[in-house]
């Protein structure tokens, strides 16, 4: 009985990750959708010059006008506006959104391995071999310290381009702090520390840990 029931957990875990990975992309398909048509109903407004007092006005910009206060505060406004020659506000914001939905897709990639992973582990367990379902929750495990310490920097990364989650930033920069000044070395390589945390998570840990503890 108990076997079954980590059995039937295994595939729960399994079903839900699919399901989950469908609302995702069609929440991305509906948000995008959402926003393009506003930024460009906003656009032909103030082309049009349509009275600013209006209903259609109102209900056009409103839910684009924090966005459009967040673009023109963001640090690269002036400089895209001097390159550009134009307002680049609507495509610095149909350019964060790409990369925040870039961002939260990754965030919730590496959510849905660690629970592919314990999903594998629990079938281990189900099928008698308690040895590899260690090792597998083990490695389920490490990726998920792994990916917390991606997702904190993520986060800072988020808030230093577009101003977002400032207390969520700031939480986040306490705890990973210490693993930044491990990773100062200094000389050419100063400042760099965050580039190189990132990197010795994403490309030399998180591999290293699904080679080793999920191989066949």
């Amino acid at each position: 009985m108990n076997l079954f029931l980590l059995a039937t957990a295994g595939e729960t875990i399994r079903e839900l990750v699919f399901n989950l990975q469908r609302v995702i992309s069609l929440a991305i398909n509906i948000t995008i959708g959402v926003t393009v048509a506003l930024l460009i109903a906003r656009w032909i407004i103030d082309a049009a010059n349509i009275n600013p007092f209006g209903r259609l006005f109102y209900y056009v910009r409103k839910p684009t006008n924090e966005m459009i206060y967040r673009a023109r505060s963001s640090q690269f406004f002036l400089p895209l506006k001097r390159a550009l020659g134009f307002d680049p506000a609507i495509i610095m914001i149909l350019i964060a959104l790409a990369i925040l939905w870039m961002v939260a897709n990754g965030i919730f990639g590496n959510l849905f391995t660690v629970m592919l992973g314990l999903g594998q582990s629990l079938d281990a367990f189900s099928f008698g071999q308690p040895f590899t379902g260690a090792r597998y929750l083990i490695g389920t495990a490490l990726l998920s310290v792994i990916f917390f310490l991606l997702a904190l920097m993520t986060i800072i990364f988020v808030n230093w381009i577009f101003g977002f989650f400032n207390n969520a930033a700031y939480w986040a920069m306490n705890r990973i702090g210490p693993l930044l000044r491990i990773f100062e070395f200094g000389g050419v390589f100063a400042g760099w520390s965050f580039v190189i945390l990132w990197i010795v998570l994403s490309w030399f840990a998180a591999p290293a840990v699904l080679y080793v503890f999920f191989q066949a």
